[in-house]
């Protein structure tokens, strides 16, 4: 039966005073959700976000000439890679869990890994497969293939073409995107190198950024000085793999524009940004970016890996891990698994709540559809908020039994906009004495996803204080786990 029709049975039977008994608690129910805050972001950020790692696939001309920048003088004939295979790249991506890859198709040198029509410093004159090759179509059909998303770095830096930083240059780059933008399929990033490229303007950006809007209207755009106007994601001022704590998606843009002098704002952001871009953490699995046989006894570490989520992906930004193909175009078995080994101890870190199912109370609920057991309830849709006057709060998590755990995950609604600026977390084991977490104390930003680990402790409840905020609430998640012993 149709809800009008329930209505006008009740009303028949019972009267008006038994519709009001209905429609009042709904509509007291349907609160309206809290209003967005400061700067937002965009589709395309939102999708970005949800990606958390991104591979970085570094391979070129450098790889052969063993070198990590080249001059642009080696000769194509170097480049021969004897068993490339990009189905082993990507099937390395599933191993890790890792759904979007970005390719070198040209790095600071100028050789292009495909066969441009716009300079013979490319694969066409190269022995590999007779000069017919083309290494980014072999990528991209790779990705497709695998369900990967793939994205292309072209670096605006380039040491082989002599026009560079000219109008000339301008137009050659354009053609080059136009190629890369219109032949291989969606591309799901271009990745806007800001290293040695100080000769491209502003003006240069506004027509390249003109492109990618125009033949790929949901690429996400990696922006670095001259091109922060169009910046979905920053670079986060080291090549690390360290986000700042705390870590803010919000930034003024001169604080990009002018990397150099604002190394802390684009490592932290700033708390009062006028524009939403979050950081991508860049950082290579190896010492270096490019291939060196020499470089196999130092991959990091499944611990360091650990360790380097937690600091990205874990502060508020995506990580953005390299993994160099060797000169037979093949992915080390050594990286594959270190990364396969991050991927399983992610899983079998995250994948059991243990403040699901707890009690919880709060001081200053929304109500309605926002309740506090949206923190725990592992759905997409749902999330906690407070009355919009109170942008401070006191939840307590009362678990079922004393639990031991050693991590702690806090989401807000990214989409409403940085909220919280002050939060702390404590446990206790009757709820009158209550014992801080050292690294959950004092903490400031929140956003997509921030994470800590600290030395087991055991307790049956346990405490988040939001201490200060520009507005209500809006935290999506609250989460408490025990890492396996995996490192």
């Amino acid at each position: 039966m149709k809800f009008k029709q329930v209505i006008t049975e009740i009303k028949k039977r019972f009267g008006l005073i038994a519709i009001a008994c209905i429609l009042i608690p709904a509509a007291v129910n349907a609160q309206t959700a809290p209003a967005p805050v400061g700067p937002v972001p965009n589709a395309r950020q939102i999708e970005w976000y949800h990606r958390e790692i991104i591979a970085f696939f570094h391979f070129g001309m450098n790889t052969f000439a063993n070198v990590n920048e080249g001059d642009g003088t080696a000769s194509p004939q170097l480049f021969n890679p004897t068993a490339l295979n990009c189905n082993q790249w990507t099937s390395v991506l599933k191993g890790a869990g890792i759904t979007t890859a970005i390719f070198v198709a040209k790095h600071a040198d100028g050789f292009c890994n495909w066969p441009t029509a716009h300079t013979n410093y490319s694969v066409k004159n190269s022995p590999w497969k007779g000069g017919k090759g083309d290494v980014v179509r072999e990528f991209t059909d790779a990705c497709k293939a695998a369900g990967i998303k793939a994205a292309i770095y072209l670096g605006p830096h380039d040491r082989h073409d002599s026009r560079y930083g000219t109008p000339d240059y301008s137009d050659y780059y354009a053609n080059q995107l136009s190629e890369l933008l219109r032949n291989y399929g969606p591309i799901w990033e271009i990745w806007w190198d800001g290293a040695g490229a100080d000769q491209i303007t502003s003006t240069f950006y506004d027509r390249w950024a003109d492109t990618v809007r125009k033949l790929q209207p949901n690429c996400v755009v990696f922006g670095t000085k001259n091109s922060y106007r169009y910046a979905d994601c920053r670079w986060m001022g080291n090549e690390s793999g360290l986000s700042g704590d705390p870590c803010w998606s919000t930034i003024n843009p001169v604080s990009i524009r002018e990397e150099a002098a604002h190394i802390t704002q684009l490592n932290h952001g700033e708390i009062d940004g006028s524009a939403y871009v979050p950081a991508e953490v860049d950082v290579s699995i190896r010492p270096s970016w490019f291939y060196h046989e020499e470089e196999d006894a130092h991959v990091k570490s499944v611990a360091a890996l650990w360790d380097l989520y937690f600091n990205s992906v874990g502060r508020n930004s995506v990580l953005l891990l390299n993994f160099p193909p060797d000169k037979r175009g093949l992915i080390s078995a050594i990286d594959s698994v270190r990364a396969d080994s991050l991927h399983r101890l992610i899983n079998s870190t995250f994948k059991n709540n243990l403040a699901a199912g707890a009690v919880i109370k709060s001081l200053h609920q929304r109500g309605g559809n926002y309740k506090p057991g949206n923190m725990v309830d592992n759905s997409e849709s749902t999330y906690y908020a407070t009355s919009d006057n109170a942008a401070t709060d006191t939840i307590t998590f009362s678990l079922s039994k004393k639990k031991t755990f050693d991590v702690l995950m806090l989401q807000e609604v990214i989409e409403l906009g940085h909220r919280t600026t002050g939060w702390s977390v404590d446990y206790s084991s009757d709820g009158k004495n209550w014992t801080p977490i050292p690294e959950a104390t004092g903490k400031q930003s929140i956003g997509y996803k921030w994470l800590i680990k600290f030395k087991p402790v055991t307790a049956s409840k346990v405490r988040l204080r939001i201490t200060s905020g520009k507005a209500c609430l809006a935290i999506h998640t609250f989460g408490i786990y025990k890492q396996p012993s995996l490192l």
